[in-house]
């Protein structure tokens, strides 16, 4: 009798590089495909080339999935599932989607920016693209059916992933919270993750990058109210406003958006990457921003708009650009240099919309970073953020509402990962037996 076993590719022994592969009765569903950015940032900042990165070197500095494990799994590989758009989920996909014979399958959203991603680095893969609306089935065979669910997160479109087979329901739930109140999407559809329990979970592998805070994560409108009180509730009437967020979080970015037009300022967006969520998110009709906004990507335009702006007066704009983990090449690092010509005075507003990732060199180059600004008299205001991961009391209500017989954390190395692994302790379920804590790379048969 064939049984079901999971791999977990990646993302068992660092935070990113997300990857796990479900084999029920000999067929697969692999379901995200990242790699580690960590890793990528590193290379850039000691390479002394603009090296083009190619399979072989993101595999020589561990950044993408080892996928040896599962090559016998690979011929009857059903489906790619991916859950949203963030590089620890997709980056892989350009890389390594063309090993298998299988359809990428995600939301409009995500697909979008996976294809914009690869157009940037001139890519094309032989993998039917596949759009999925959010709430919806997408039958990978007449043996396995996978359901998304929406979810809120940090960006549009996140789903969790209910595989469902003839063994039982598999849920892979990386990347959510229990957000009731979203800038953007929907609240979270407890009515259907309990009716999921009641059919039978086999297995849940879940989210548990934040499992030691005791603590449910804030609603996304928490940070837009944290907002709210430094762009509308601080005196900056003469001063640069300058705000950096995820670019890849469309809620955020709106409320910005939407703050400056109650400063009467004129919104300028700075950055490639802002591009890429923008262009896909108007493609999937989630909401309209590029007619709000002036927006440069390249450098050159960059350059001309923050000349233009700085000609004008900064105190009649607001300026959303990179550089919120003090990347060396961001937009604002090369306003602080004067790679792109700007002035900064005494009383300007910085403010970090986002979580500095406390790993170096973001931690060093952030530091450089803000005393630049302090040197120059610059007001700092830092972690104006609430972060869109689950947290110990969500996880505790997603493992009641659907009674899993298994679980699996998952997104983080052993010490993100065990305080997972004692809730579930604390909830009844025994270590070894139903609650497994792994590494990349290796199996376990759920029977």
């Amino acid at each position: 009798m064939k049984n079901t076993e999971i791999c977990t590719v990646g993302g068992y022994n660092e935070v990113g590089r997300n990857m796990t592969a479900i084999n029920v009765d000999g067929e697969t569903v692999i379901c995200d495909m990242g790699f580690n950015v960590q890793k990528v940032v590193e290379y850039q900042d000691e390479s002394p080339t603009q090296e083009a990165y190619s399979r072989h070197l993101l595999q020589e500095i561990d950044a993408i999935p080892n996928i040896n494990k599962i090559k016998s799994w690979i011929p009857n590989t059903k489906a790619i599932a991916i859950t949203h758009c963030h590089l620890d989920h997709i980056g892989g996909v350009q890389y390594l989607a063309p090993e298998f014979k299988a359809p990428v399958v995600a939301t409009p959203y995500t697909i979008n920016v996976i294809q914009r991603q690869m157009g940037d680095n001139s890519v094309k893969i032989p993998n039917k693209m596949i759009k999925v609306r959010p709430d919806s089935i997408y039958n990978a065979s007449k043996n396995i059916k996978i359901e998304y669910l929406s979810i809120p997160h940090s960006t549009p479109e996140t789903s969790l992933l209910a595989i469902h087979t003839k063994k039982g329901i598999y849920i892979y739930a990386t990347d959510w919270k229990f957000d009731n109140t979203p800038v953007i999407g929907k609240k979270p559809d407890y009515k259907r993750l309990k009716e999921l329990g009641s059919i039978g979970v086999k297995c849940l592998i879940i989210d548990s990058l934040y499992s030691g805070k005791n603590i449910k994560s804030p609603s996304e409108k928490i940070a837009r109210d944290l907002l709210q009180d430094v762009l509308l509730g601080t005196e900056n009437s003469g001063s640069a406003i300058i705000t950096t967020c995820f670019a890849s979080h469309i809620a955020r970015l709106k409320s910005i958006i939407e703050f400056g037009k109650r400063l009467n300022r004129r919104v300028v967006v700075l950055g490639r990457s802002f591009g890429r969520y923008i262009e896909a998110a108007e493609s999937a009709h989630i909401t309209k921003i590029s007619d709000k906004i002036k927006m440069a990507t390249y450098r050159t335009d960059i350059k001309r708009l923050i000349s233009e702006v700085q000609q004008k007066g900064p105190e009649k704009y607001l300026i959303v650009c990179t550089g919120g983990q003090g990347e060396p090449n961001s937009v604002l690092s090369k306003m602080i240099k004067g790679e792109f010509k700007f002035k900064f005075y005494p009383e300007d507003h910085v403010i970090f919309s986002n979580l500095l990732i406390p790993v170096e060199p973001n931690l060093t180059n952030r530091n450089v970073m803000e005393a630049h600004l302090k040197d120059a008299g610059v007001r700092i205001f830092n972690n104006v953020h609430v972060t869109g991961h689950c947290a110990k009391e969500d996880i505790r209500e997603m493992i009641k509402l659907t009674n899993p017989e298994n679980i699996i954390p998952c997104h983080g190395f052993d010490r993100l990962l065990k305080p997972s692994c004692e809730l579930a302790e604390e909830m009844g379920y025994k270590p070894n037996r139903d609650v497994h804590l792994m590494k990349n790379g290796e199996k376990i048969i759920i029977d």
